[in-house]
């Protein structure tokens, strides 16, 4: 066990230093309602993003993006733009740092600091989460993306989704879960789309 994570933080530095970006580490959540930062395996994201089918079309939000490195790695592909929203001041000037920095960016970025439920989703067509916050605020989250999107088409993919998380997604019925699976490094994952 001890040896499979040490492997796995090697490796996820070693695509840091490749990058030229430092998204390794965790950091205590800054307010109720908010989950500690942490990320997954590089391996792990760029599966996930390949499961998106992402397009040149697509307008793709990190929610929760910490230290951006799904940021980073959702820029590596030609999409129309690649945004993080993050509250934590301290996590969002290390993503547009990283997002500033990185090698291989083929989409505009930008990094928002704000609270998930303050973002403007209007121009979103893709959600991404890894377990940024409590279903209460979850719930808020879903009912603003809900909103600014008016019907229009909409993606999402939950990373870690906990029960009270999926219920909260189960009382969006303007939403609908069309895969659900454990991805490679063991999360359970869920993906939606506006019905």
């Amino acid at each position: 066990m001890f040896l499979s994570s040490l492997a796995r933080s090697l490796k996820g530095r070693a695509n840091d230093l490749w990058l030229n970006i430092g998204t390794a580490g965790t950091a205590p959540a800054e307010s109720v309602g908010h989950v500690y930062y942490a990320t997954i395996s590089y391996r792990c994201i760029r599966s996930l993003l390949d499961s998106l089918d992402l397009s040149h079309d697509d307008r793709f939000v990190d929610v929760g993006c910490g230290k951006g490195r799904v940021v980073c790695l959702a820029a590596r592909h030609r999409l129309s733009r690649v945004t993080g929203v993050e509250y934590s001041t301290t996590l969002a000037n290390e993503a547009k740092r990283n997002s500033e920095r990185m090698r291989g960016r083929k989409s505009p970025v930008q990094i928002h600091c704000k609270p998930a439920e303050d973002f403007d989703y209007s121009d979103s067509s893709v959600l991404y989460f890894f377990n940024p916050f409590e279903a209460p605020l979850l719930d808020s989250v879903l009912q603003k993306a809900r909103a600014d999107r008016r019907d229009r088409p909409l993606r999402m993919a939950f990373v870690m989704e906990s029960p009270a998380q999926r219920d909260v997604f189960a009382r969006h019925t303007w939403l609908s879960c069309y895969n659900r699976f454990e991805d490679i490094d063991h999360h359970l994952v869920a993906f939606y789309r506006n019905s």
